[in-house]
């Protein structure tokens, strides 16, 4: 992937869908370059050419109840994304769970190559894509209907000889008292496996998970090296995560930011 297919498949993540005359503005290109790395793009997959423009290659059609979910505060999940993304560079072995944040954070990754990408989501699996320079490895388990996720043990038992550089989780509910925590314990009990294989851990999570303890903890705030989450956390909310010993990273913008030390 060259550099302009690599910022046209960027801003084709973030619209959905633009038109060559704005990519062409953007890029300061020429629309007959644009056109050009369009089409080079669609036959790769990255892209579909529409009249006019372009839209995302969207590799699995979602059921409504995930669609419904990926919707809720669309903007603070592409916000903690992008400030994810900022934390890769090439070679690395990268953990990803399932979730509607972390498959924001996967669609960014289709911009990386050099990269091999762990998860025990069948949807993540897909919306990455696997391209030369790129390996995706998906764990072993029973299928969860609702998240696209494989949980069981044989999650565990796929990760027994696997190295991951850095995790990337979602949760459902992160607290002083619980710690991070899923709505099911299958979940969490996956998320552990992954945890468990990886130097780094980082949670991605928006605002309105904070203050919460759902059904089964993943791990304590200490356990993680990192969260990530957005600009509508309080600063109540943040102290106490920072008191916990936790080290927060608050995504305003798709640039690369700076880390909240606790």
């Amino acid at each position: 992937m060259n550099e302009y297919q690599r910022k046209i498949l960027a801003h084709l993540i973030r619209n959905e869908s633009m038109g060559v005359k704005e990519l062409s503005r953007i890029l300061q290109i020429s629309d007959s370059t644009t056109r050009r790395q369009l089409t080079l793009m669609e036959k790769r997959g990255l892209a579909v050419r529409t009249h006019g423009g372009a839209r995302l290659a969207t590799p699995i059609t979602y059921e409504l109840l995930y669609e419904n979910r990926a919707a809720q505060e669309v903007v603070a999940k592409r916000k903690i994304a992008a400030a994810a993304l900022s934390l890769i560079s090439p070679n690395l072995v990268i953990g990803l769970s399932g979730g509607t944040t972390c498959t924001e954070f996967a669609r960014l990754l289709r911009t990386q190559d050099s990269i091999t990408v762990v998860t025990n989501a069948i949807n993540i699996a897909l919306e990455i894509q696997s391209q030369a320079g790129r390996r995706i490895m998906v764990t072993g388990g029973l299928l969860n209907q609702n998240s696209y996720e494989l949980v069981g043990n044989q999650v565990s038992q796929s990760m027994q000889n696997v190295h991951i550089d850095i995790a990337f989780l979602g949760v459902s509910g992160i607290s002083a008292e619980f710690g991070f925590s899923m709505h099911d314990e299958p979940e969490a009990v996956a998320g552990q496996a992954i945890i468990a294989a990886a130097d780094r851990i980082v949670i991605l999570a928006d605002h309105t998970k904070v203050g919460k303890s759902t059904f089964a903890r993943l791990c304590s705030l200490k356990s993680a090296h990192l969260l990530i989450t957005d600009d509508q956390i309080t600063t109540h909310q943040l102290n106490i995560l920072k008191d916990g010993g936790l080290e927060v990273l608050i995504a305003t913008s798709e640039k690369e930011l700076p880390v909240t030390s606790s």
